[in-house]
């Protein structure tokens, strides 16, 4: 389901006498002990049933594929829907194509698109 279909069916579909609309937002971590805990954090966090997750996405696609897994995790496995981050700087459009191409097969519906800042250094 897209994020803004499913704001306005909490909200009553016009917004009045809805329900709070709430998201968290995760980022990738940098360490394997750091996503394992992130994956236990994630379960506990969606008790509190947001409306949907945000997956960041490092800059110039440096945690593309753990933002993928983290994304698919949430979207197919935790069930809550997901907005995956997608930052375009310094990234080719063939690696833009294959990030699409698996969020599409994936089932996300929702990506936040974004130039972002290239990476420091």
């Amino acid at each position: 389901m897209k994020v803004i279909d499913k704001i306005k069916s909490l909200q009553g579909g016009e917004g009045e006498n809805g329900k709070v609309v709430f998201s968290f937002e995760f980022f990738p971590p940098k360490t394997e002990d750091a996503v394992d805990n992130l994956f236990e954090r994630m379960d506990r966090m969606v008790a509190h049933n947001p409306s949907f997750c945000d997956i960041t996405w490092g800059a110039g696609g440096s945690t593309a594929d753990l933002t993928l897994d983290i994304a698919n995790k949430m979207q197919n496995i935790i069930c809550v829907e997901t907005i995956m981050h997608l930052t375009c700087t310094n990234m080719p459009v063939e690696k833009i194509d294959h990030a699409l191409e698996t969020i599409k097969s994936n089932g996300i519906q929702n990506v936040l698109a974004l130039r972002g800042d290239p990476p420091h250094g």
